[in-house]
C-alpha cells in the first residue's frame, strides 16, 4: 500500500501539518478518516524522517486500531472514571457497554517524528469529550495512553 497523497496545511506558528483522507471505516459511518502529520519546524521537511512503513500499516488497518484504542479506552475508563469526569455511580452504564459501544466518533489520525501517534475522537458523550474529544496515544501498534484535550488551546489546521 502507498501512502495517500497529502497536502500542505496552515499551522499555528512553530510547526507544519500536512493532511490527507484515510479511506472510509465502517465503524466510523463509512466516513473518511483524516490524518495529519506534524512536524516541528527544526524537523526535516514531509516525509523526511517519518516512518512512512507505520503510517502505511497503520492506515492499511485502521478498523483494527479504532477498536484497540476502544478496548485500551473502556478498560481506562473502568479503572479510574473521575479522569473520565464520570462518577463511580455512572461507571454502571459503561460497565455494560462492548468497547466499540462507546460513545465516541469522529476518529482522526495524527503521527509525528517517532513512534507514538496519536488517534483522536473528536466527538463523544463523556465529559472529558468537551470542547475537543480525547486522544488515546499509540506507541507503534500498543496503545499507552489517554489524553485530555479539555483544556487544550484550539488549534485549526487548514487547507
Amino acid at each position: 500500500m502507498t501512502l495517500p497523497e497529502f497536502q500542505r496545511l496552515e499551522a499555528p506558528d512553530g510547526i507544519r501539518c500536512w493532511g490527507t483522507e484515510a479511506p472510509a471505516v465502517p465503524w466510523a459511518g463509512g466516513r473518511e478518516v483524516r490524518i495529519y502529520v506534524v512536524r516541528e519546524r527544526d524537523e526535516p521537511d514531509f516525509p523526511d524522517g517519518l516512518d512512512q512503513e507505520l503510517i502505511r500499516d497503520v492506515v492499511a488497518d485502521l478498523e483494527r486500531y479504532v477498536h484497540a484504542a476502544l478496548g485500551y479506552l473502556r478498560a481506562s475508563l473502568l479503572s479510574d472514571p473521575g479522569f473520565f469526569g464520570l462518577t463511580d455511580d455512572d461507571v454502571a452504564a459503561y460497565e455494560a457497554l462492548e468497547a466499540h459501544e462507546l460513545p465516541l466518533s469522529e476518529p482522526d489520525l495524527t503521527f509525528r517524528t517517532g513512534d507514538e501517534w496519536d488517534l483522536r475522537f473528536a466527538e463523544g458523550s463523556l465529559p472529558i469529550c468537551e470542547p475537543y474529544g480525547l486522544i488515546v496515544t499509540f506507541d507503534r501498534d500498543r496503545p499507552v495512553r489517554v489524553e485530555n484535550l479539555s483544556g487544550a488551546d484550539d488549534v485549526d489546521y487548514e487547507s
